[in-house]
């Protein structure tokens, strides 16, 4: 865990950097949102670029802090993969998101509508993979009154879990290579189906639990 983090603090730390000596050649509006089709519609000062740079960096600390004030928090050592992989990417993805905006900042034709639903696709693929491996805990995970009451609807709710963020997952990633309405609104339906069906699945796995003697 400390190379982990020290290679991440690495990035965060050459990312800012790198961010602040780009800074002066940034306009001084800056696109902060975009809609579906990737075209800006909602702009704001440079100065707002400051803590996107610095949200990776901020995002680390908390990650490193969690496991301490989690109720909790033991169980993070019997799933200390699990977390390191959501961290790793998490942070990654903020980085990545920060140079994407810099680079259409500075006008470059960068495609945000594929590379972004690719990159949220990819964390999907990684959390769902290494989901069924997270111990009950009161910050990460399918977290709701029946998971955190039985540690055996947990787990079976979180192996189910993990299919279903992997076909989120390659949904998102479809989507940003073919960044059409109709396939956003089928990756919206499976992202709405997925989490329903979750919360659904993990109450009458409970009620389940209940009433077995």
């Amino acid at each position: 865990m400390k190379k982990q983090t020290i290679f991440l603090l690495t990035i965060c730390i050459l990312s800012f950097a790198a961010h602040l000596l780009l800074f002066p050649q940034l306009p001084q509006n800056v696109p902060i949102h975009w809609n579906a089709y990737g075209e800006a519609d909602n702009w704001g000062h440079k100065s707002t670029t400051l803590f996107l740079a610095l949200l990776p960096f901020l995002m680390l600390l908390l990650f490193r802090i969690i496991p301490k004030l989690d109720p909790r928090g033991k169980n993070y050592e019997k799933h200390q993969k699990a977390y390191q992989v959501f961290v790793t990417f998490f942070v990654l993805f903020l980085t990545a998101i920060l140079w994407i905006n810099n680079a259409a900042s500075l006008g470059y034709p960068v495609p945000i509508e594929r590379l972004v639903p690719i990159g949220v696709g990819i964390l999907f693929l990684a959390i769902g993979n290494y989901m069924p491996q997270l111990r009950t805990n009161y910050t990460m995970g399918i977290k709701n009154p029946w998971t955190l009451e039985s540690e055996w609807v947990w787990k079976k709710t979180h192996a189910a879990g993990g299919v279903v963020f992997i076909l989120m997952g390659f949904s998102m990633v479809l989507n940003g290579f073919l960044p059409t309405p109709w396939m956003a609104q089928i990756t919206v339906g499976i992202i709405l189906l997925g989490v329903l069906g979750l919360e659904v699945y993990s109450y009458l796995l409970y009620q389940k639990w209940k009433s077995t003697p």
